[in-house]
């Protein structure tokens, strides 16, 4: 290759490599008012999601991986340990739910009872496409909010008539917001969710 051709495709190498280098993050356009992002919360109706997540309970202690699916009103949930050994799979449509619990399938009505007495220990299931995205939910109770009007706490009735403690400890920094890491109690259960990915 001649001498001067070797030049021109150096320099027009740095150019490229110059130019990448001063790409910025892409954005997610302008901020949104308060109203503007729940709007776009609600209409939220097909995502997924991976998280870790952690249950304590008088049965037992359990952590592990969680990936949700939601589309629409159906949605796919399942909980592998860090060994990736399955803790449970979760498909809801049509009011029916199956559940996949040490290699057994059940199937039932309403998840959260079937969840308490396969496991031992429960989810306020049947709202949680709701409070994932952090809405409360028509069933919602005591109410807090932040300095930007984001909902950072709430008590919920699930469908069973349990009480459920809500609360967000912080969210993504996009001007979506949404929930990042989130506590769920109750009277002996207490659920940890550290969200790691949104795909919407």
């Amino acid at each position: 290759m001649p001498k001067a051709v070797k030049i021109l495709f150096s320099l027009l190498l740095l150019t490229v490599v110059l130019s990448g280098c001063s790409l910025k993050p892409r954005t997610d356009g302008p901020a949104l008012t308060a109203q503007q992002r729940l709007d776009r919360i609600e209409q939220l109706q097909h995502f997924e999601l991976t998280a870790t997540m952690g249950i304590q309970s008088p049965a037992d202690n359990v952590s592990g991986s969680l990936h949700w699916q939601q589309q629409a009103d159906d949605y796919q949930a399942r909980m592998n340990n860090s060994f990736g050994i399955s803790i449970f799979r979760l498909d809801s449509s049509a009011g029916s739910t199956r559940l996949q619990v040490r290699g057994e399938d059940y199937q039932a009505s309403n998840s959260s009872e079937l969840m308490l007495a396969l496991t031992g220990w429960s989810l306020p299931l049947d709202e949680m496409p709701l409070w994932l995205k952090g809405l409360a939910g028509s069933n919602a109770s005591a109410k807090e909010y932040d300095e930007l009007d984001r909902l950072i706490a709430f008590t919920l009735q699930d469908r069973s008539g349990y009480l459920w403690q809500v609360r967000y400890e912080s969210f993504f920094s996009d001007s979506l917001a949404l929930p990042r890491r989130i506590v769920v109690q109750s009277d002996d259960i207490r659920i940890r969710l550290l969200i790691r990915s949104w795909q919407l």
